[in-house]
């Protein structure tokens, strides 16, 4: 007979329970827009800052370029299954990628004047780790030499050495949806899109 444990089922909740709040259909009741977003505004500026403060809650941006029109971020690591407090992952399956690979993510805004606006353009760039092998992997010493030599050699305890890349995965659909999204819902609340 099975007795009940409620330290195991306690761990067992608090590894579900995050898996729960990562939005698994985030996008289905939002509008989809076309990319770039094209805004009904006479202010440069208002456009602008709904695009930074956008952007600046899911990334870190690196740089503001407002005579270029151009936001760029740094590039971040994904939000895994065991952060539901950062947003940068939309739904279950790309938290669960990134929690068994490490996946990064950079963004890219636009704000371009047009006839009726601004047009505002984001993209998000996917990128999975490059390693030759496994971080601290010890290849080969599950084989047992025949000399026995003493192994004086000691693994250095500090920094792990940088990655080789980056392989380029695309873009992220959904994350620039939201980040669009957001844009447009700033605006419509600040009165910065005209009727």
């Amino acid at each position: 007979m099975m007795r009940f444990r409620p330290v195991q089922a306690a761990m067992l909740a608090a590894v579900i329970a995050p898996s729960g709040l990562t939005g698994c259909g985030t996008l289905r009741n939002q509008p989809i827009h076309a990319n770039p977003l094209v805004v009904r505004t006479t202010s440069f500026d208002a456009a602008w800052d709904a695009t930074v403060h956008a952007v600046d809650e899911d990334f870190e941006i690196d740089e503001e370029n407002r005579l270029a029109r151009r936001i760029s971020t740094y590039p971040e690591t994904a939000a895994t299954i065991v952060e539901p407090w950062r947003r940068d992952s939309v739904g279950l399956r790309q938290r669960l990628e990134a929690t068994l690979q490490t996946y990064r993510r950079f963004a890219i805004a636009r704000v371009e004047p047009v006839a009726e606006g601004f047009a505002i353009d984001v993209e998000v760039w996917k990128e999975l780790e490059f390693l030759d092998r496994p971080e601290r992997q010890n290849g080969g010493q599950a084989a047992f030499p025949q000399d026995f030599q003493i192994n004086r050699s000691r693994e250095v305890i500090g920094p792990i050495a940088p990655p080789l890349g980056w392989i380029p995965k695309g873009r992220d659909f959904a994350l620039e949806q939201r980040i669009l999204n957001r844009i447009e819902r700033e605006l419509l609340g600040g009165g910065g899109i005209l009727p």
